[in-house]
């Protein structure tokens, strides 16, 4: 991610994965992890100003947002607190989220945090629009930051190296493993589930056994910088 247009959309890319519909869809990414060092914390930068630009308010407003509300009052506050206990664990809060009382008590404003300082990363699912960033020394490193997790729906690797995917994306332990697109994005051709919590392991149906052929399902594009993939979320909507 060494060219600025790559990590800028890099940056995009990941808050389409973390927020859209305000961070309450199944697949939406909780952790971001970059390479430490400069090339990572170039690309926080860039996402650090999209998160604070995101445009927020009520579905039907014009221009649309890019999303609304959390599903109620108390979701909003556990997005706060979930945030609070990780500051209070050691995590470094880059964009704070908040509640906006203005729109109203479930607008959550998204949240990013540098959760590396945190020695022992709390491994839950917040389901509201709060990131945590964790750097990685390399890409060993990365992987194994990417599996230390008791779930296992979806990832994405972004990256220009085709070697970088072909190495990275089989050892991935998710169910939908994406390469330079949002984790969000699923096909209703190819199978959809998770390893770990995020599955249950009893497919049914008389297609079961097609399904679990094959146990990982991916969308992939060789291009970070695709146009289509980053409409909407340049410009805050």
């Amino acid at each position: 991610i060494e060219a600025e247009p790559v990590r800028v959309a890099a940056a995009r890319i990941a808050a389409r994965s973390a927020f859209v519909t305000a961070g309450q869809r199944c697949t939406c990414a909780r952790r971001l992890i970059v390479p430490a060092g400069a090339d990572g914390d170039a690309v926080i930068d860039h996402l650090m100003t999209v998160t604070a630009g995101l445009r927020i308010d009520h579905p039907l407003a014009d221009p649309q947002p890019f999303h609304g509300p959390v599903i109620s009052p108390a979701a909003a506050d556990a997005v706060i607190d979930a945030a609070a206990r990780l500051v209070e664990a050691g995590a470094t809060p880059l964009v704070n989220p908040r509640i906006d009382s203005d729109l109203g008590p479930a607008f959550v404003r998204p949240g990013l945090l540098d959760a590396t300082p945190v020695g022992r990363l709390a491994d839950e699912e917040v389901f509201g629009p709060l990131l945590l960033v964790q750097r990685a020394d390399d890409i060993d490193h990365a992987v194994e930051l990417a599996n230390n997790t008791q779930f296992g729906l979806a990832a994405a690797l972004l990256s220009p190296s085709t070697e970088r995917w072909e190495f990275v994306g089989p050892r991935l332990d998710a169910g939908i493993v994406n390469w330079n697109l949002p984790t969000v994005g699923a096909s209703g051709a190819a199978p959809f589930g998770g390893i770990g919590l995020s599955g249950n392991h009893r497919p049914a149906g008389y297609h079961a056994a097609d399904y679990c052929a094959d146990a990982v399902a991916s969308l992939t594009t060789a291009s970070l910088t695709d146009s289509s993939i980053l409409q909407g979320v340049d410009d805050g909507v």
